[in-house]
């Protein structure tokens, strides 16, 4: 896996993501959705590699955090369970009680390069997210703002599942089959490295529909699947 090839992935998806909040609809649209097509190809296009060489990226634990806080977020928790599951991932809350008070850090599993991808989507949607719900969601309250974020996490998850297949649509069967294992490997690596507990259940009592609704159909206008040109026109957060 060639370090090089991840960062010009990385600078060409950060160039299209810079056109999503261009005042040009279909030029937004097009940018996101050629971004995310674009990490998916390049994952099966290095796990196609992989079958060619003897050069199989290692399984490991990241050493920092895609996420951290003193108090869980629910929408950031789903978005990241969102973003392993799509990257072949796994994620533990490594819990840090050292400064007086419990800060939950969500430590990732897995190859390298899909860490790389995973905590950089995390950073933009979650900016995105919060954008968006600042000018839709604002004086509204707490629990209309959360339900709204988690919509979208909801929406961007669908986005996420066009787009792999999508990508899918031009590679082998063994890259498919390749990509579609990684996070029960990344799983089984995590649980020989730590005994964990299993996850409590979210509740789903403290949310607004309506707002859940709007943030959804925020998240799947990010078209973040769709294919080039298909993507409909409408403006990511618009």
């Amino acid at each position: 896996m060639s370090n090089s090839n991840l960062t010009s992935v990385i600078d060409r998806v950060q160039k299209l993501l810079a056109l999503s909040k261009s005042s040009n609809a279909n030029e937004a649209a097009a940018a996101a959705a050629a971004a995310n097509r674009l990490i998916d190809q390049y994952r099966l296009s290095e796990a196609d590699l992989e079958s060619t060489t003897d050069s199989v990226e290692p399984i490991e634990e990241d050493a920092g955090y895609i996420y951290e806080s003193g108090r869980i977020n629910p929408w950031k928790s789903q978005l990241v369970s969102v973003l392993i599951r799509h990257y072949g991932l796994a994620a533990w809350n490594d819990t840090d009680f050292s400064t007086g008070r419990q800060v939950s850090r969500y430590r990732l599993v897995g190859r390298k390069s899909d860490i790389t991808i995973a905590k950089y989507m995390f950073s933009w949607l979650t900016t995105e997210c919060q954008r968006l719900s600042d000018r839709e969601a604002k004086g509204k309250g707490r629990i209309y703002v959360g339900s709204y974020c988690l919509g979208f996490v909801n929406g961007v998850a669908a986005q996420l599942r066009l787009s792999r297949t999508d990508a899918q649509k031009g590679a082998s069967s063994s890259a498919i089959v390749k990509i579609d294992s990684r996070s029960e490997e990344a799983e089984q690596v995590m649980r020989q490295l730590h005994k964990l507990r299993s996850k409590k259940a979210t509740s789903s009592s403290h949310i607004d529909y309506s707002a859940f609704s709007a943030g959804k159909n925020k998240g799947e206008s990010l078209h973040l699947g769709a294919s080039l040109g298909e993507g409909g026109t409408k403006l990511l957060g618009s």
